[in-house]
């Protein structure tokens, strides 16, 4: 069973930085590489601008299994879409429902939504679980993140 915890203390925190920390260059280096990683950790996934995030209004949520931190995830809603900003399992949880457990979660909450997110496009793993939920891709973006860097994504939508 797959709880959801909302990231509100400090240890809630620390947990939640553990697991980026673990999950994200696992995920990440083999598709732009470990420079881009740690740039992308120190400024879109660093504790203050998470906790700016949160106080602009998106919600992160640390994801246990027996009681263990697996994953986290974060969204934003709206009046007519919810936009699914992150989704992340710990890479020896993955293949165990984890991921059409949220799925289903997020399709639940976006009842009458857009549920809407944006993928790397070489990211052929994510790719293929959002296309097997139903997900379609609706456009692509390339945005300058600085030094160099930048995000290379397809844009996905599921009307829920």
């Amino acid at each position: 069973m797959l709880n959801k915890k909302i990231v509100q203390t400090a240890h809630d925190y620390q947990t939640l930085m553990d697991l980026i920390q673990s999950i994200w260059p696992e995920v990440f280096e083999p598709i732009i590489g470990k420079a881009q990683v740690d740039y992308m950790l120190a400024h879109y996934q660093s504790l203050e601008v998470i906790k700016k995030e949160i106080q602009a209004g998106a919600v992160y949520l640390i994801l246990e299994a027996d009681g263990q931190p697996v994953g986290y995830t974060a969204y934003e809603e709206t009046d007519k879409q919810v936009y699914l900003s992150k989704l992340y399992l710990d890479k020896t949880t993955r293949g165990k429902g984890y991921a059409s457990a949220i799925f289903d979660w997020y399709e639940a909450l976006a009842q009458g939504k857009t549920l809407h997110l944006n993928v790397n496009k070489y990211n052929k793993q994510a790719i293929a679980v959002y296309e097997h939920r139903g997900f379609v891709k609706v456009g692509q973006r390339v945005a300058d993140i600085g030094d160099g860097f930048v995000m290379d994504d397809y844009i996905f939508e599921k009307r829920c």
